[in-house]
């Protein structure tokens, strides 16, 4: 049988790319157009949006639908729907409006009065003149911080609406904190409650019964499943800190938080009858607020699970269908409320892929730590770089469900100056860190320019990169064929920092991440619930002193710096080492429980030092280096390199090592070898641009931008070796012609007096196509010649002496000529920039242009 890496080099490779095309009532002349393009780039599924469409779930939107997939089935298309009018989901297509109160979203909220004793008789105003829905809902007196028994009367009106409270207040100062239900939020009011399965039902009544109704025979057909954006509790917006995270963290002293009668019923149980005293804890971060802090987000992030997420999941798979998406992780929101879901894991339990989301320049070449500005704010690069990928390929790999799939919305509103160069980066960037489906953002059919998040793809043909784009998605998809349906090797288990954060001080995950990946040491994040939650997770100690949740393999577990853990936890890192399998605790030992029944009482419990003996300390700036001593690298380099990432993927008797220089201006030249010294020796792949498997042993030399498969113990050919001596450096003179978008005349050409960024003197305010043209002269015949084009701005095609030599979209702009004559040759290269040049559009006004053109120099080596 024929090896299936061989399978996918000879075409027979799996789609892996649905990109957004939006619907916004657009002619079915331009829907098949664009539905062509899409299927001419080597894409064979794509995700419909209302964005919004004018007449969604209305005839309009059937008679689009029904066109498209007409259309879809004679290109050999399947479709994805993005499951609501607009996104983020949860606007249900306007349902929530007209909804009865106990549909509609219900937060809880407080206000503190302060009241100095003895006071008889003192009263407080139970109404809201700015909040008709506020209801009354119990009330905690405190003194000194501590809750205190207070006789108290509720007087209701006529109507039997509480509206004033009264009560004796003791001797001293006294704090009333009183708790209100509310249907009014600062955020998407007219939303679904998260944490309610009757309210979020209102989504499938209002927009999946409706797809199944007038599409259902084509379900788990031509349409594939349903993609859920944005989701997430909308309690609040929150608002962003300078250290680029939100503040919705619980314990937000003026945050609502979300509620329904199932979570007051779970949290009333949890607590006991006394839980009155404790919810104000929920607005502090007090160490004694810990217990009721992880009580109340554990609950209601199993609920926003339980009753969205898995609902949704549910519907779909018992209708034929899929159920896919991504929640907001940005921001540490993955753990947070407002526009999070709480806890990630959880938040992407009931989809059949884990899903991620990358925008507005989270990624920037060569910059991984430090923040980034982008506009509005800062990204903290640490988490985009080494958190928000592993988030979602960890839950791939821990959920059975999954199969080992989670998706990844790239390229979105990055701007005009992401070309075809940073989105291969940025696709090496996720299937490396094990993501390995796309959902590429997005195919616009409104008029050309549209300053929706761009870039747009094909643009109506004014994308002039589009020529090129299929070869991008050919990659993707020849590459995530590989790295699906097997088992990435993760050897380390970094324990998921949510629980932790939510009941008082935790280091985020990316300091830890971001000393093993550098380090070429690949891990899976692991929330604390693999430990608990035996119906979802397996877990099982293994003879070599490792062990495995769902059978995913671990050799160690690594606990970030946090303040409390919970008894699961403590318990695992009992029994791991009685098992002699490796736990680390990064720069301290947690010494708070947030579970437990002293927790219970006393809201927080000592961790006592025999707990925790089995665990090592490590500074999580030594991290890496202990790892590496225990031989959990992927692979091993001769000298540090903190930029190149690796993979080591498993698959049907296969193996493959894929490798990536992330750094957008230094090359990799390195010896790798595995952890135990054994030789890196097999077949390396170009899966860009075709060449034929060449023989890999251990020299790795990696461009700027460039990546490689390794095919562990397969044979390739042995390369021709082509010198690294200059032959010929082709100084000119040079010729270069400019083509607009939308058409292939060229303009008039003119002579260069050298190569140089054409952004300026020459042609400024041109995206396009620039045609250089020269004469190539060699003085004597080359048998393994190679034609090397140094710096290139952005896409380069190249023929020579009429014949293509094929199309470069990133670094290295080497094309393989072997036997070159010697005499003149005619040289014409085709170099295609990037739109920003010509369009403006508001997220490039923080990021820089490029030049534009060939910059060289253009050399022979032979």
């Amino acid at each position: 049988m024929t090896a299936y890496y061989q399978q996918v080099l000879n075409g027979a490779y799996d789609n892996h790319v649905l990109p957004f095309l939006w619907m916004k009532g657009e002619s079915h002349k331009t829907i098949a157009e664009y539905l062509e393009k899409i299927a001419g780039a080597d894409i064979h599924e794509v995700c419909l949006e209302s964005r919004p469409h004018p007449d969604f779930c209305g005839e309009g939107w059937w008679r689009d639908l029904r066109f498209a997939i007409d259309i879809c089935k004679q290109l050999g298309l399947k479709i994805w729907i993005l499951d609501d009018a607009h996104f983020p989901t949860g606007y249900a297509n306007g349902a929530v409006k007209e909804a009865a109160p106990e549909l509609r979203k219900i937060v809880l909220t407080h206000r503190t009065l302060d009241i100095v004793g003895p006071t008889p008789q003192a009263n407080i105003v139970l109404t809201n003149l700015f909040d008709k829905t506020e209801r009354f809902y119990g009330v905690t007196f405190m003194q000194e911080g501590h809750a205190v028994e207070v006789e108290h009367r509720v007087i209701e009106d006529e109507h039997g609406i509480p509206y004033r409270l009264v009560f004796d207040a003791p001797a001293g100062i006294t704090q009333a904190c009183v708790m209100f239900t509310s249907g009014k939020t600062s955020y998407n009011e007219d939303y679904i409650n998260m944490v309610d399965r009757a309210s979020v039902a209102q989504l499938i009544d209002a927009v999946y019964e409706p797809h199944f109704t007038h599409l259902g025979d084509e379900f788990g057909k031509t349409i594939l499943g349903f993609f859920s954006d944005e989701p997430g509790f909308a309690n609040e917006k929150g608002v962003t800190g300078a250290d680029g995270i939100s503040d919705t963290l619980i314990g937000k002293a003026t945050a609502p938080l979300p509620w329904s009668a199932e979570l007051k019923r779970r949290l009333r149980a949890a607590l006991g009858e006394r839980y009155l005293d404790e919810l104000p804890h929920l607005w502090d971060r007090e160490p004694a607020g810990a217990h009721v802090r992880h009580v109340y987000m554990d609950i209601a992030s199993t609920l926003y699970k339980e009753c969205f997420c898995d609902q949704l999941g549910g519907w779909c798979r018992a209708h034929g269908v899929q159920y896919i998406g991504h929640v907001i992780e940005d921001k540490d929101c993955h753990a947070r409320l407002g526009v999070g879901a709480g806890h990630y894991f959880r938040a992407v339990g009931g989809q059949d892929m884990a899903g991620v989301d990358i925008v507005i320049n989270q990624l920037v070449p060569g910059m991984d730590q430090g923040f980034h500005s982008y506009g509005r704010g800062v990204w903290d690069l640490e988490f985009y770089n080494y958190v928000l990928p592993k988030l979602g390929s960890s839950a791939a790999h821990l959920d059975p469900k999954k199969q080992g799939r989670c998706m990844a919305e790239v390229f979105g509103a990055f701007g005009w100056h992401e070309g075809l160069r940073e989105m291969k980066w940025i696709a090496d960037h996720f299937m490396v860190r094990g993501v390995n489906w796309f959902v590429p953002h997005a195919f616009s059919m409104a008029a050309f320019p549209d300053w929706d998040c761009p870039p747009h793809f094909y643009a109506h043909g004014q994308n002039p990169q589009f020529a090129h784009f299929g070869k991008l998605m050919s990659y993707m998809n020849r590459t995530a064929s590989l790295l699906s349906g097997g088992r990435a090797a993760t050897p380390v288990a970094l324990l998921y920092h949510a629980d932790a954060e939510w009941a008082g001080e935790a280091s985020f995950m990316q300091h830890a991440a971001a000393e093993l990946m550098r380090a070429q040491i690949d891990f899976d994040i692991v929330p604390a619930e693999a430990f608990e939650d035996a119906e979802r997770y397996t877990v099982a100690f293994t003879a070599d002193g490792g062990f495995t949740v769902n059978g995913q393999a671990y050799r160690c577990l690594v606990m970030p710096g946090a303040e409390f853990v919970g008894g699961a936890v403590l318990d695992f890192a009992a029994r791991a080492a009685a098992a002699g399998a490796a736990v680390y605790a990064l720069d301290k030992l947690p010494s708070k429980r947030y579970d437990g029944d002293i927790a219970g009482r006393e809201g927080f419990a000592s961790v006592d030092a025999s707990e925790l003996a089995g665990v090592c300390v490590v500074a999580t700036s030594k991290l890496a280096s202990v790892l590496a001593a225990a031989g959990m690298q992927t692979v091993a380099c001769a000298e540090p390199q903190p930029w190149l990432r690796a993979l080591r993927y498993d698959r049907a008797g296969e193996s493959y090592l894929m490798l990536v220089n992330e750094h957008p201006k230094q090359g990799i030249s390195t010896q790798i070898a595995f952890a135990d010294g054994t030789p890196v020796a097999g077949a390396r792949l170009d899966l860009l641009n075709g060449r034929e498997p060449v023989a890999f042993e251990g020299t790795l030399e990696l461009a700027p931008y460039e990546s490689c498969i390794v095919v562990l113990g397969a044979a390739g050919s042995a390369r021709a070796a082509t010198a690294g001596t200059e032959a010929a450096c082709i100084d000119g003179p040079w010729t270069v012609a400019f083509s607009a978008p939308g058409t292939d005349a060229f303009d008039e050409s003119i002579e260069l007096a050298g190569l140089h960024d054409l952004s300026f003197a020459e042609f400024p305010g041109k995206a396009g196509t620039f045609r250089h043209q020269a004469s190539l002269s060699v003085d004597k015949g080359l048998t393994s010649a190679a034609l090397d084009l140094g710096e290139v701005f952005e896409t380069a095609t190249v023929t020579l002496d009429g014949t293509l030599l094929g199309t470069r979209i990133c670094p290295p702009y080497r094309f393989e000529l072997g036997t070159l004559a010697a005499g003149e040759h005619g040289l014409t290269i085709d170099v295609i920039n990037t739109l920003d040049h010509a369009i403006p559009d508001m997220f490039g006004m923080t990021e820089p242009s490029e030049p534009s053109g060939l910059l060289g120099p253009v050399r022979v080596l032979g």
